[in-house]
């Protein structure tokens, strides 16, 4: 016996040693079947990342988890995700792991975790899902079809975290189901059986880029009876909330060949006007407890018929309020008088015949009444609207009936009275002809205040005349800040803005005394890309955005403008706005004691703003500019020491700033500037001090800048000067080089010295040169800067200067004794040298016909004798003794320019 239970016991261990293996052993194998199944079944390509099998979490089942499952279309969906799973888990029998590859697999339960699936109905009426394979699905005439794929025998499912998405391109329906969860259990194994389900989602739902549900929170708890031999499902028990609104929900969903029927009723359970703030998104419904209403508010509705490739189900739906009041428990105003008349109907199932007919709505607060009623057909073609709105409303009381936020504050009256009937495709198409508006508008005393404005608006007075064609803005004062503006003009398209999220169209013209931009920035901090080009600012900085909304040509006249610590006086110009960029044209204004004209672009479209501008200035008051301009600063800092005015035309661009000032580092383009100045101030441009004392044969007193014109570069975070020459007295100065904008300088001054500049020592020897000759001669001496403006590095290049003075003295003494047919070398420095030539004895071995001189020798007196050959060695070394001695004299004299100062 005690063998009998040790066979017993051996053979349970390995039959649980062979299952814990199983899951190892047959995986990939596993794996291969899915995949293959898969996609032999659909005409999609199917992936995933990894399969687990556990025979153990689901006992008696198997657990199979596919991690990553892709399914994504082919055309004429070709690479979009029809379905991307996280995970999918299926429940199946443990039995069916060992079934043939051709044998189906059956599921008894499915478990999708954060999954995303998205519908789509392209324009052909083709569905993004009918990816069946026609040999792959059951068909009971072909029974060898039913044994492949999968049978999905589901006892329990669930659709945890996912994001379901529906798009019917032709009929412009989208539909979107967020942060949806889903369950159902019940059997499908049975013919007819019952369903428990739950579910939860954010829907979003639009028709014709109208939304008519944006993120209204869905609950639904339901059992539903499942007759799937004629696949009619049932509503029984259910209970269902759109926000806080519940309502009951009866009636049937069949699929049918032809199409799918429906035949549902829902109305809400109770009457109380609190219903209405349950349909209200819950940012806008605040402080509920303790409120008290009067009056009732229902809906219901019955939707039924046919659902196929051109009808919709037919519509009766009501929503009703007579005579209802509400009350904030902290505030002193009630909203009374309510009423609400809504029907939304189809009678004929054709989409186009839907209609939502508005027929008052109306409530008072305090003694205002505000009023409207609204009819709007064709919902799904071209939609015909046909609007009225009349009444009065006090502002202020909105704040003393519903509760508006700490940093928010209304106050004015609104006064309309405005009839308009127009159709969409006119909208769009802006066919002003076709749409029939009339009526006035007015707003007086209107005052906003909100954290998205840095100072309150202030809107005087605002009028609007509405005609068919044109809006007319008339009266429109208003002031924020330190700043004041008036306007008036027409607006193109009030209607597609309203209704068709069209940019605001018009023209105005704007004046205003003082326009301050600092009132209309909010605190905000800077975008990585700005932190990280801007060496400026480390702090939040404030940020001005144009309004993307906005498609308006304005006509400006502004008194005074303040702008980043400057003031502009005169500012006139045109301003177009077209896509959040500013374009500025014929632009004036009065600064710095000259004038600015602007031509250019500002855009905040983008991640960091970007600016394009051409400017010509004239006559600024160069101290000023260089006090106003941060520009001015890093590109021209030497311009710091000079006084008088300026002339310059600069093209620029480059990024900004959250305040829109630029980031001088971006900056790239050219200017020319002249200078229109004859006196600098050394004490503030220590480069000037320091040139002045170095060069002391010259006085930068007499630095001539008058009507000086030169170009500089801008790139790459430097400012290149193409070469300009200017004067210090009868000395003319090349100059030329860069310098970065961190202010490392690498510039080249080339002086051109006359002979009278070259001291005693330069009389001496030039006084046996023609005063002809000494007009001549002019040395160019080479000036390097290098260091920074404030702590700069000077080199002379004396060596070059040597030589080339050497060179002209030599060569103009030798042209004057070649006139008196004497020409050689000895000859010219014995002349120059005042007939001190230590090199006179061998005057006739330079010649190359006379012996050299010595004592021992005499000296050769027939003329007539054969010359000897030239000592090539004596010749060469006399030549360079020669041009020695020159070459000394030459460097003394330079030398003595920069001993001290003259």
């Amino acid at each position: 016996m005690k063998k009998v239970f040790k066979i017993l016991g051996v053979f349970l261990l390995a039959v649980v040693v062979l299952v814990a293996a199983a899951p190892f052993l047959f995986k990939d194998q596993i794996a291969a079947i899915i995949k293959n199944k898969l996609n032999g079944a659909l005409d999609a390509q199917v992936e995933f990342a990894e399969v687990d099998l556990s025979l153990f979490r689901a006992f008696p089942d198997a657990r199979l988890s596919i991690d990553g499952l892709s399914i994504i279309n082919k055309e004429p969906f070709l690479g979009d995700t029809l379905f991307y799973g996280k995970e999918v888990k299926l429940d199946l029998p443990i039995g069916d792991l060992f079934n043939d590859a051709s044998d189906p697999i059956h599921v008894n339960e499915l478990i999708v975790n954060n999954a995303i699936s998205r519908l789509k109905v392209n324009a052909d009426g083709k569905a993004s899902w009918d990816i069946a394979k026609a040999d792959s699905t059951t068909v009971a005439t072909q029974p060898q079809d039913t044994t492949s794929g999968f049978s999905f025998d589901l006892n329990h499912y669930e659709i945890n975290d996912s994001d379901f998405s529906y798009e019917d391109v032709a009929t412009k329906n989208k539909l979107r189901l967020k942060n949806l969860t889903h369950s159902g259990t019940g059997d499908f194994s049975l013919a007819n059986s019952t369903l428990d389900t739950e579910t939860t989602a954010q829907v979003f739902y639009g028709l014709d880029d109208i939304e008519y549900l944006s993120g209204q929170d869905v609950k639904l708890d339901a059992k539903i009876l499942m007759d799937l031999a004629n696949q009619k499902y049932t509503l029984q028990e259910n209970e269902a909330l759109i926000n806080d609104l519940k309502l009951n929900l009866d009636g049937s969903v069949q699929l049918l060949e032809e199409g799918t029927m429906v035949d549902l009723a829902f109305k809400t359970p109770s009457s109380d006007f609190k219903n209405f703030f349950a349909v209200i998104p819950e940012v806008y419904r605040k402080n509920l407890d303790g409120m008290t209403t009067t009056g009732d508010f229902t809906v219901n509705g019955i939707i039924n018929g046919m659902v196929d490739d051109v009808h919709i189900p037919k519509l009766d739906i009501n929503i009703s309020s007579k005579n209802a009041s509400f009350k904030y428990p902290d505030l002193p105003q009630s909203v009374t008088k309510i009423n609400i008349d809504t029907q939304i109907k189809n009678t004929t199932g054709i989409a186009e015949d839907t209609y939502v007919k508005i027929g008052n709505v109306a409530f008072n607060i305090g003694q205002d009444r505000l009023q409207g009623n609204a009819l709007i057909r064709n919902l799904t073609t071209n939609m015909l609207v046909d609007l009225n709105l009349d009444g009065t409303l006090n502002l202020g009381n909105l704040s003393k009936a519903f509760p508006m936020g700490e940093d928010m504050n209304l106050d004015g009256t609104l006064v309309a009275d405005v009839q308009t009937k127009f159709d969409m495709n006119s909208v769009e198409k802006e066919r002003y002809e076709n749409i029939n508006t009339k009526g006035t508008a007015s707003l007086t005393n209107f005052t906003y205040a909100s954290a998205d404005l840095k100072k309150p608006l202030n809107i005087e007075r605002a009028d609007l005349d509405l005609n068919n064609t044109r809006i007319k803005l008339d009266n429109f004062k208003a002031k924020t800040g330190n700043t004041d503006f008036e306007a008036n003009g027409t607006i193109n398209n009030l209607m597609g803005f309203l209704f068709k999220d069209q940019d605001l169209k018009g023209s105005f013209k704007v004046d205003s005394n003082q326009f301050d931009t600092s009132d209309f920035m909010a605190d905000v901090e800077p975008t990585a890309v700005q932190k990280s080009k801007t060496t400026t600012t480390t702090t939040p900085e404030e940020a001005i955005k144009i309004p993307s909304f906005l498609n308006a040509d304005l006509t400006f006249n502004a008194n005074t403008v303040l702008y980043d610590n400057l003031k502009l006086k005169n500012v006139k110009g045109i301003a177009l706005v077209r896509d959040e960029t500013l374009t500025l044209n014929n632009t004036t204004t009065e600064i710095f004691n000259g004038n600015i004209g602007l031509n250019g672009s500002v855009s905040t479209k983008g991640e960091t703003p970007l600016f394009n501008m051409a400017l010509d200035m004239n006559d600024l008051d160069i101290a000023q500019s260089f006090e106003g301009f941060e520009m001015f600063q890093k590109l021209v800092p030497l311009i710091q020491a000079l006084k008088g005015k300026i002339n310059t035309e600069i093209n620029l661009n480059g990024q900004l700033n959250n305040d829109l000032t630029p980031i001088i580092s971006s900056l790239a383009g050219d200017a020319i500037a002249q200078l229109l100045t004859q006196e600098i101030d050394r004490s503030k441009a220590p480069l000037i001090a320091k040139l002045d004392d170095k060069l002391s044969f010259i006085n930068l007193d007499d630095l001539k800048l008058s009507d000086l014109v030169t170009k500089l570069t801008f790139k790459d975070g430097a400012v290149q000067v193409t070469p300009f020459d200017f004067n210090i007295k009868d000395i003319k100065v090349t100059a030329s080089g860069s310098h970065s904008l961190t202010n490392d300088m690498s510039y080249t001054l080339d002086l051109n010295v006359p002979a009278k500049y070259f001291g005693k020592e330069g009389a001496s020897l030039l006084a046996k040169l023609e005063n002809d000759d000494i007009d001549k001669i002019s040395v160019p001496i080479p000036v390097q800067l290098a260091g920074s403006f404030m702590a700069p590095k000077i080199d002379l290049n004396l060596d070059m200067a040597v030589k080339n003075l050497t060179n002209q003295i030599v060569e103009i003494q030798k042209a004057r004794l070649k006139e008196k047919g004497e020409e050689t070398l000895n000859d010219a420095v014995t002349d120059i040298l005042g007939g001190k030539n230590p090199l006179s004895g061998i005057k006739d071995a330079i010649n190359g016909n006379k012996k050299p001189k010595d004592s021992t020798q005499t000296q050769v007196k027939d003329s007539t004798a054969v010359a000897k050959p030239k000592d090539t060695t004596a010749v060469g070394q006399v030549k360079e003794e020669a041009e020695t001695k020159v070459k000394e004299a030459a460097g003394n004299i330079l030398n003595n320019l920069f001993k001290k100062k003259k």
